[in-house]
């Protein structure tokens, strides 16, 4: 790994390295590596004869990581459409009721909720609240539950709001003391307040979900404030108190608690909040955004197939659309739609086949490029000729897309690793070697 690291380097210093003065192969790249061989799964094909240039394990099911989005999002949007906008509305029932309708928004905020709460009068009565867009379920099957603090990997649903993430305040008081926790959203977490004000910020947050899954231990300093935002675990019921912050805030006190009510004709709209889909395109390829993610694919099942968008439907608009390009899916795994889950099993085959079928998608146009997004720091030499995703997760690390070579030659590409035993540096460093080779020898 130390040569390959190497290589790199002079590459970015712009030192001489073209297909003549490099002797490896992508083979004895590999070999040299120090990444399992039996662990990697390549796959590069030229763009426009869909032939193989290059393939290692290319049909060995791995666990793909976050280059699976490319895959259920480019269905989805067939489904959805470049004009869709996620949508919350408000709707008033009678005299003095009012429903909000939820689109799952994951781009939902508590200043959006405050400005459709605006359109309740003082006198209301009664707030209904219609979830029906999503089922109920706040994690995709295979997430691992003891990774619940990865501000990545928030829970999901109906009532996603402030990305699902609660904003807490450590502020600093006097050195040797205990700082200060502020919790605007008033939601009820307990806080074991450990962290103390010194020279140093570094905060470090736990919970134990067999004690108590609103109890929050926090360690370490502070010596100035620091922001730290933490996975909700009750999406309904933050949703629930900020709404009620919001209708305090104008002097409205209901008597009774935000019940279920789809939305019926008889109701009559009075506004609403939208975003527009191709914010959260941009966000799941170049952020690899899994909140984002999941909520498109829900959408588009539950558009497709006039039901409840669900995991379920979400996979069947995937598996609908691979048959519409005639492309066999029988012997791949897809759970989720982020590739967050580790059930999910696909190949750097399928992968590149699936790119070259849908080379033209405009979806795909938006795929980052060197110095964007995930990639912001990684093959800016050749920033002109590749557009990719990546995958990162535990022991998992991914990269597809498509590649212009030196020559001018096209080409669509899959690498996936998965190796228990390297570092993601490494794996991530012999991906690049890998494309820079690409670059330079086809």
């Amino acid at each position: 790994m130390k040569k390959i690291l190497v290589l790199i380097l002079a590459m970015f210093l712009g030192l001489s390295v073209n297909a003549k003065s490099a002797k490896r192969d992508f083979s004895s790249v590999i070999n040299e590596s120090g990444v399992e061989k039996n662990a990697i799964s390549v796959s590069i094909k030229d763009l426009n004869t869909g032939k193989p240039v290059y393939e290692l394990n290319e049909k060995i099911l791995m666990h793909p990581a976050s280059v699976q989005k490319m895959l259920t999002l480019i269905p989805a949007m067939e489904i959805l459409g470049d004009e869709y906008e996620f949508t919350t509305s408000i709707y008033k029932r009678g005299e003095n009721e009012y429903i909000i309708k939820l689109g799952a928004d994951p781009y939902l905020s508590y200043k959006d909720l405050k400005k459709l709460v605006n359109y309740i009068e003082e006198d209301a009565k009664k707030v209904y609240i219609d979830d029906s867009v999503l089922e109920q379920k706040y994690w995709g099957e295979g997430w691992q539950w003891d990774d619940d603090l990865n501000i990545l990997m928030p829970r999901f649903n109906s009532y996603n709001l402030d990305g699902n993430l609660l904003k807490i305040t450590i502020m600093p008081t006097e050195k040797g003391q205990l700082a200060t926790i502020i919790n605007p959203s008033k939601y009820p977490a307990v806080f074991i307040n450990n962290v103390t004000t010194d020279e140093k910020n570094d905060v470090k947050v736990s919970r134990d979900n067999s004690i108590s899954s609103n109890t929050l231990t926090l360690e370490g300093t502070v010596n100035k404030p620091v922001t730290v935002y933490i996975p909700l675990n009750n999406l309904k019921r933050y949703f629930n108190i900020r709404l009620t912050n919001a209708l305090e805030d104008r002097k409205i006190y209901l008597k009774e608690n935000f019940a279920k009510s789809k939305v019926e004709d008889k109701d009559t709209e009075l506004g609403e909040v939208v975003h527009p889909i191709n914010n959260a395109v941009d966000d799941i390829l170049k952020n690899s955004n899994n909140l984002a993610s999941e909520i498109v694919s829900k959408l588009a099942g539950g558009k497709a197939y006039n039901e409840k968008g669900t995991d379920s439907n979400g996979i069947k608009v995937f598996k609908e659309y691979c048959k519409k390009i005639s492309l066999d899916d029988s012997k791949i795994r897809i759970t989720d739609a982020s590739g967050v889950s580790k059930n999910n099993l696909i190949s750097a085959d399928f992968i590149s086949e699936f790119l070259i079928k849908n080379k033209d998608n405009k979806t795909l146009q938006k795929l980052p490029s060197p110095g964007e997004g995930t990639l912001t720091h990684r093959m800016l030499p050749i920033k002109n000729n590749l557009r990719a995703k990546t995958g990162t997760h535990n022991d998992a690390s991914s990269i597809a897309g498509f590649l212009t070579s030196k020559n001018g030659n096209k080409y669509a590409f899959c690498i996936i690793i998965n190796d228990t035993t390297s570092t993601v540096s490494d794996m991530k460093a012999l991906e690049d070697y890998l494309l820079r080779e690409a670059y330079l020898r086809l």
